[in-house]
C-alpha cells in the first residue's frame, strides 16, 4: 500500500493510519473513506492530532486536520489512567484540499505544539474535585454572582482563590479580604499587589 510518509516526531504515536500518498481523483476515491485517516496521541504532552476527509469519499470535500486536548482520567477498574479526548473543543483545526499542505502542518505541529495544560481542578492525578470544579466553570462567566464569589472567598482553596484574583470580575472587596485572609501567603502578597494596581487605588 502507497501510505503517505511522515516524519514522526518522538513521542508521538500512530494509533490508526490509512493516509495514503494519493490526491482527489472524481473517478476513484476510496482512499478517502472511513471515520478517520490517521489518528496519533502523545501522552506525554496530552494531545492528538486527528485527520478526516470529508464527506467522505466526495471529490468536493477536503481534509479537516484537528488537536485534540487529552485528559487524564483515572480508571478504577484498571488502576491506570485513561486519555480522553475533548473532541467537542478542538485545540486547533487546519482545512485543505492541497495533501502537501496537510502533511507540512501534521509535521510541524508533532515538532513545535505545547503541552496541554490541563484547567480542571484535580483531587489526585485524574480524579476530579467536583465541588471545586463545579465553582470553577461558573468562574468561566463574564460576571460573578454573590453566591460564588462568597464561596470562594470563604473556601480554603488556593487556585479557587487565585482564579478569582486573575478574574476580570474581582472587586477591591475581595481584595481587600483575600490580602488579609487569603489561604496561602502567596495569595495575600498577590491580592495586596493588585490592590497597589492603579485600577484598585482609592
Amino acid at each position: 500500500m502507497n501510505f503517505q510518509p511522515l516524519r514522526i516526531t518522538s513521542g508521538w504515536t500512530i494509533e490508526w493510519n490509512t493516509f495514503m500518498k494519493t490526491d482527489p481523483h472524481p473517478d476513484d476515491m476510496a482512499d478517502f473513506s472511513g471515520s478517520s485517516l490517521l489518528h496519533a496521541y502523545n501522552r506525554n504532552m496530552k494531545r492528538a492530532i486527528n485527520l478526516e476527509w470529508r464527506p467522505e469519499e466526495d471529490y468536493d470535500g477536503e481534509f479537516i486536520l484537528r488537536v485534540i486536548n487529552l485528559e487524564e482520567h483515572y480508571n478504577s477498574k484498571t488502576q491506570d489512567f485513561d486519555l480522553v479526548g475533548d473532541w467537542e473543543n478542538p485545540h486547533y483545526e487546519f482545512c485543505s484540499k492541497d495533501r502537501l499542505k496537510v502533511v507540512s502542518e501534521i509535521e510541524e505541529l508533532m515538532l513545535q505544539l505545547p503541552p496541554y495544560e490541563d484547567p480542571r481542578i484535580l483531587k489526585s492525578r485524574g480524579v476530579v474535585d467536583d465541588e471545586a470544579e463545579h465553582i470553577r466553570i461558573k468562574l468561566l462567566e463574564t460576571k460573578i454572582s454573590d453566591e460564588v464569589r462568597s464561596e470562594i472567598l470563604n473556601s480554603d482553596h488556593k487556585k479557587l482563590q487565585d482564579l478569582l484574583l486573575d478574574h476580570t470580575d474581582v472587586k477591591r472587596e475581595d481584595l481587600l479580604f483575600l490580602s488579609e485572609h487569603g489561604t496561602v501567603k502567596g495569595i495575600r502578597n498577590k491580592a495586596s499587589q493588585k490592590l497597589n494596581s492603579k485600577p484598585f487605588r482609592n
